[in-house]
C-alpha cells in the first residue's frame, strides 16, 4: 500500500535585503530568491494551505489539494509585510506568520510595501527597513486571506539559568564581544519592537555580569544579585567607562569584584513560579492575538525550538490545538495517523546552512523545490538536493560568494 504523501511545512524568517551587522542577518532570504521560489511553486502546481486544513487532515483525514505545502515565517518581522506579503499575493499563495506579542510595533498606520513600489507610489529606497509588524499590518494581511497570524509566545527571550558568570556586558567589539539584544529586551521590554534600529547595548551598564542562560520557556530562571551588578558597573565607571575595557587585565579585575561583591540574595524560580510564568507567556500571547485579530488563535511555534513537558502541558491547557516540534524531527511527516498536536517543519533553502556555519542565501528555486519533494517522499529529489549542495559548496570555496 502506498504511503500517504507527507505535507511540508516550511520555515522562513525574514525576506529582505541584507542587514550587515544584525546578529541574525544570516536568517534573511533575499527578495529575488523568495520571489523565484513562489513563482516556481505556482508553476509546478503546489498549493499553499492553512494550518487549520493541515490539522483537520492529520486529525480526521480531511482531503487536501494536490501537492499541499504550508509556508511559515518566524518572529513577525516588518519585512514580512513589506516584501513577502506582496509576493505572496502576486502568486496567489497563503502563509503563516508566527508573531511574538512583546515585539508588536505600536505604529497606527500600515507602512509602504513592495506593492507601492510596483504601483509607482514610492521608490524602493523609501521602503521601511528593520522592525516588526503592527496590528494594522497584521489585520490588513489577514483580511485578504493570504496570511494568517499565529502565536510565537510572548517574550522570545533568554533568561539567566545559573550562577556561573560567562561574560560581562561591554561595548561592541571589545574583546570580540557581540552585544546580546535579549539583555536589553529583559531590561526595557517596552522598546523591544525598536531594538533593530537603535543602540540597544546602551540599555545595560557596562560591566553587568552575564550568567549562564537559556531560552526563556525552558529556563528555570535565576535571579542574580543586584549588589554584584552595581559593584561591577561602579568598577567600570570608575575606570573610565568604555575605556576600562582597553586594559589588558580588565576581565581579571571584574572577576575579582564579582567574587567579592555577592550578598547571597541570588535565587532560582520555584516550580510554581516557573509554571505560572510559562502560562502567562502562552495563554497571554494567545489571548492578546485572539482579541486583537478578532478570531481564535489556535497554533503555537516554540521560540528557538525550546519546549519541554511542562510547556507542552501548559500549551494544551491554554487552548492551542497544535505546536511545532524540534526542527526536522525524524519520522514526523504531518500526515493522517500521526499526532495532530505536533507540526514538523523544514528549512526554506535560503539560507541553506552548512554544518560549518556557512549560510548560503543565493540558492536556486529548484533547490527549494527539491527540499519540498524530498520531504513529501519523492526519492529522486534527494540526489537533486545533493547536486545543489555540492554546487553551492564549490561556488563558495572558489569565489567566496554566498
Amino acid at each position: 500500500m502506498k504511503a500517504p504523501a507527507a505535507v511540508p511545512v516550511v520555515m522562513y524568517h525574514g525576506v529582505a535585503p541584507d542587514r550587515p551587522g544584525w546578529l541574525w542577518n544570516h536568517l534573511i532570504t533575499p527578495v529575488e530568491v523568495f520571489e523565484a521560489q513562489m513563482s516556481l511553486l505556482r508553476k509546478k502546481g503546489w498549493n499553499t494551505i492553512t494550518l487549520g486544513r493541515l490539522y483537520s487532515h492529520m486529525k480526521e483525514n480531511a482531503p487536501l489539494p494536490e501537492k499541499p505545502v504550508v509556508l511559515t515565517f518566524d518572529d513577525g518581522y516588518l519585512d514580512n509585510w513589506v516584501f513577502a506579503y506582496p509576493i505572496l499575493k502576486k502568486y496567489g499563495h497563503h502563509a503563516v506568520i508566527w508573531m511574538t506579542t512583546d515585539f508588536i510595533d505600536p505604529a497606527s498606520d500600515p507602512r509602504p510595501t513592495l506593492e507601492d513600489v510596483w504601483n509607482g507610489n514610492v521608490s524602493a529606497d523609501d521602503l521601511p527597513g528593520a522592525g516588526f509588524l503592527s496590528w494594522a499590518e497584521m489585520k490588513s494581511m489577514e483580511k485578504t486571506g493570504h496570511v494568517e497570524v499565529q502565536s510565537h509566545a510572548k517574550t522570545h527571550t533568554w533568561y539567566f539559568c545559573g550562577e556561573e558568570i560567562v561574560d560581562f556586558h561591554r561595548p561592541a567589539g571589545a574583546g570580540g564581544y557581540v552585544p546580546q539584544p535579549w539583555l536589553s529586551w529583559n531590561t526595557a521590554p517596552e522598546r523591544k519592537h525598536a531594538y533593530m534600529t537603535r543602540d540597544f547595548g546602551l540599555d545595560i551598564p557596562w560591566g553587568t555580569p552575564i550568567y549562564r542562560h537559556e531560552r526563556a520557556l525552558v529556563a528555570r530562571r535565576y535571579f542574580d544579585e543586584p549588589s554584584r551588578s552595581r559593584a561591577l558597573a561602579a568598577k567600570v565607571e570608575a575606570g573610565g567607562g568604555a575605556a576600562f575595557f582597553d586594559r589588558p587585565c580588565w576581565r581579571d579585575e571584574l572577576a575579582a569584584v564579582a567574587a567579592a561583591s555577592g550578598d547571597g540574595s541570588g535565587r532560582y524560580e520555584t516550580d510554581e513560579e516557573y509554571e505560572k510564568r510559562v502560562t502567562e507567556e502562552l495563554a497571554g500571547s494567545r489571548a492578546m492575538l485572539s482579541q486583537g485579530l478578532g478570531r481564535e488563535v489556535d497554533f503555537l511555534c516554540w521560540p528557538g525550538g525550546g519546549y519541554n513537558s511542562t510547556t507542552l502541558k501548559v500549551a494544551a491547557e491554554s487552548g492551542y490545538l497544535s505546536t511545532t516540534t524540534d526542527y526536522l524531527t525524524s519520522g514526523m511527516k504531518n500526515i493522517y495517523g500521526q499526532k495532530p498536536d505536533r507540526i514538523n517543519r523544514i528549512g526554506c533553502g535560503s539560507p541553506w546552512i552548512w554544518k560549518n556555519g556557512l549560510a548560503v542565501k543565493n540558492t536556486d528555486p529548484g533547490f527549494f523545490l527539491s527540499i519540498l519533494e524530498q520531504f513529501a517522499g519523492k526519492k529522486l529529489s534527494l540526489w537533486k538536493m545533493r547536486w545543489y549542495k555540492m554546487k553551492y559548496l564549490a561556488r563558495y570555496h572558489s569565489t567566496g560568494r554566498k
